[in-house]
């Protein structure tokens, strides 16, 4: 019965918007370029709704922000091809696990959405996993790293690389390229994401012939980190693996500085965005990240993306490649929730995007590189410097 009355509903709605259209005209459209390519012949045009979860208030605002920004520049991109209409319905989770399912149920109940992107981060994604596969409407988190986010349902997918592949990267990195042989990790106990990370990080450092000295942790809102930081210091550690994001993550390498703790840090995709780069001051020198791309890549979907967007970083493009993957897979199974789903389980392959080539599983995790990059400082601002990339 659900699924026939969201049928009815979707060809009501596209009944009315046919009629809104034709009373009122076409809007303007301006040819672009498009990042992704399709095997498919381009859907009629039709209004796709997608709603969007996000912190658009709190301390995780910025990330919420620059997602929405990649979002809105895909949007009207596609909207101005002309192939396909598409309309976002956005709602605020201030960072908040049951402000994310309040969000959620709204947008798929209310507002009947035919996907949702969003939560951005692991534990605001898998607490609207129950929601997602009662009412089995395709939900794509684009930053939402933890193993467990897209296999936990049929209808969660990432378009980020999950925690298992990140710590990897990170932790052989470290070992193998820059010979570092003892390593301290600092873990949000209060953050899935974070826990994941350590986890990945701890396993492929130690694989590649590295030693954990030192584990240390924290809860999200703490301020003082000088217990946690003269451990580290006792501990001999060479380098430091801080999986988080602010205030923390500025507040920590900050603390570190102010002590004169001679040891390098890493971090992960978290870090890529200003609320760290330009909020760590001096302390975030000769630390190296990983992230979804680089703006020093040439490919020609990079090149347009910063021509478009300017200086920006991981978030803002895992947004605007997540609406990419939705609207492709709309073009090859249908504009509704079902063929959505079905699309992308079964038909994202070698997909050209910002963040790379990207390949969805059946379980919904994607298949794609990684970016190490490492932090300098131009000026007063502090910026990434391109090092290597690491393919699955």
């Amino acid at each position: 019965m659900y699924h026939r009355l969201r049928k009815f509903n979707l060809l009501f709605a596209i009944a009315a918007t046919f009629v809104f259209i034709v009373s009122c005209g076409d809007s303007d459209s301006s040819a672009t370029t498009s990042t992704g390519t399709s095997t498919e012949a381009a859907v009629e045009k039709d209004t796709l709704k997608i709603g969007v979860i996000l912190p658009l208030s709190g301390e995780l605002v910025q990330f919420g922000t620059s997602t929405l920004e990649g979002i809105k520049a895909r949007v009207k991109e596609i909207n101005d091809e002309g192939s396909m209409k598409i309309s976002i319905i956005t709602e605020d989770n201030k960072g908040r696990k049951q402000d994310s399912i309040t969000a959620y149920k709204k947008l798929t109940s209310l507002d009947a959405v035919d996907a949702v992107i969003g939560p951005i981060t692991s534990t605001n994604a898998l607490g609207v996993v129950r929601e997602a596969s009662k009412v089995q409407i395709p939900t794509m988190s684009p930053t939402a790293t933890n193993d467990k986010v897209a296999p936990s349902s049929p209808f969660m997918f990432r378009t980020c690389f999950n925690d298992s592949f990140q710590g990897f990267i990170l932790g052989t990195h470290a070992a193998k390229t820059l010979k570092i042989a003892k390593a301290a990790v600092i873990t949000d106990m209060a953050s899935d994401y974070s826990k994941g990370l350590s986890k990945s990080f701890i396993k492929a450092f130690e694989n590649a012939g590295g030693k954990i000295v030192a584990q240390e942790s924290y809860q999200k809102g703490d301020t003082e980190f000088g217990a946690q930081l003269g451990n580290i210091r006792k501990s001999d550690a060479e380098l430091v693996f801080v999986p988080g994001y602010p205030p923390e993550v500025p507040l920590i390498l900050r603390q570190a500085s102010s002590i004169n703790l001679d040891v390098r840090f890493c971090g992960a995709d978290g870090w890529d965005n200003a609320d760290v780069l330009q909020k760590s001051g001096d302390a975030i020198l000769g630390s190296f990240i990983v992230g979804a791309f680089s703006a020093e890549d040439q490919r020609p979907a990079v090149q347009n993306f910063i021509k478009l967007m300017g200086n920006v970083g991981t978030f803002e493009a895992l947004g605007y490649d997540s609406v990419s993957l939705i609207t492709e897979a709309a073009k090859q199974q249908g504009a509704d929730p079902a063929g959505i789903a079905n699309a992308l389980r079964t038909g994202i392959q070698n997909f050209e995007g910002v963040t790379g080539s990207i390949t969805v599983k059946s379980n919904g995790d994607a298949i794609k590189s990684g970016v190490i990059m490492d932090i300098y400082k131009e000026g007063n601002e502090y910026l990434k410097k391109y090092v290597a990339t690491v393919s699955p």
